[in-house]
């Protein structure tokens, strides 16, 4: 184990016996796929990929619809008396990762915290010094492993993408009527997180007709979707793919959000080759060179001020850089890596 890993880290190849020995490995997350969101997208990635490479794979949910391509799925919690070779929590803060995470020197099986959003409530501080592994991707949870003097029990776990279901589909703007010749998009469910009301707010202050700022979500749980006006088009989607469309056909995605885990959606911008701006946290500040990033609302109305576009190699390295470290299978790399120490 390390107290920082970076990301040229030239150990981050899979040692072949890892690959040929099958685990048992369990899922933790409060909502599973097909349940549309992020923390939904990310855990069924990790758990078919696991999946595809021959192990045995299941997960605890709280909310789901069931057995899902071909994953075992439940919500007993007399599953996480099974032995595994490891179970794995996306996150805390939520019942059910609270619940595995509280109780894990009592489990089937040794756990790896995925800290996703480093957090300083009681459970999740406790969880530190009990889980046997603490999975870091950004610099914010390193940072955050080492003020609670856990580095010990850290492990490198990169945030990855499924780079054959991230890829849009052109046709977007022709088909809902985008007709400026640039068009910004954010996306995410609508969630006051999001920042999309102050994202509008600032979009409006550049005075820019040449734009259409597109807003997509996939919850309005809390009524905060914005509101169609001038240059300003708010959507709602179920269907992941269309978000997708809007990612490939924008000219530039503005992550505003004031707390993200990492931001895949920062690595699907880049597998699309489409520039992006973005709060410097989480992902956006360790990838900061293939993109752009800001801290104040001011500095982000300067920025889309003066944009214009972005073309050329700076966009194929990006695309190179997600291929090369931050597909799923880096993930899944990183985390049966755990298990040949």
């Amino acid at each position: 184990m390390t107290s920082f890993a970076p990301e040229s880290s030239p150990s981050t190849k899979t040692p072949v016996v890892v690959m040929n020995k099958i685990r048992r490995i369990l899922f933790v997350v409060h909502r599973y796929a097909p349940y549309p969101g992020g923390s939904e997208n990310y855990v069924r990635d990790m758990a078919e990929e696991m999946k595809s490479r021959g192990h045995y794979v299941a997960v605890f949910a709280g909310e789901h619809r069931g057995n899902f391509n071909g994953v075992v799925v439940s919500s007993e919690p007399m599953i996480l008396q099974d032995q595994w070779d490891l179970i794995i929590v996306h996150g805390g803060d939520v019942g059910i990762q609270n619940y595995v995470l509280k109780n894990s020197d009592r489990l089937g099986g040794p756990v790896l915290y995925m800290l996703i959003l480093p957090s300083n409530s009681p459970q999740c501080v406790e969880a530190l010094h009990k889980v046997a592994y603490i999975g870091c991707s950004t610099l914010a949870d390193w940072r955050h492993v080492q003020a609670y003097k856990a580095q010990d029990r850290a492990v490198r776990v990169r945030h990855g993408i499924n780079g054959k279901t991230s890829v849009g589909r052109t046709g977007f703007r022709e088909k809902y009527g985008i007709t400026t010749p640039y068009m910004f998009l954010s996306s995410g469910g609508y969630w006051p997180n999001k920042a999309f009301d102050e994202l509008v707010g600032v979009f409006k202050k550049t005075n820019r007709t040449d734009v259409t700022l597109v807003l997509t979500g996939y919850d309005n749980r809390h009524g905060i979707m914005p509101p169609d006006e001038a240059f300003v088009r708010s959507f709602l989607f179920t269907e992941r793919q269309e978000m997708l469309n809007a990612l490939l056909d924008a000219d530039l995605y503005i992550l505003n959000s004031y707390s993200e885990g990492f931001g895949l959606v920062l690595l699907e911008a880049m597998l699309n080759m489409t520039p992006w701006v973005a709060r410097n946290i989480a992902g956006a500040e360790l990838m900061r060179e293939y993109g752009a990033t800001y801290t104040t609302p001011a500095e982000l109305e300067l920025y889309l001020q003066l944009f214009r576009s972005v073309t050329g190699t700076h966009l194929l390295e990006a695309q190179k850089y997600v291929v090369s470290t931050h597909l799923v299978k880096n993930t899944v790399d990183d985390i049966l890596r755990i298990l040949a120490t």
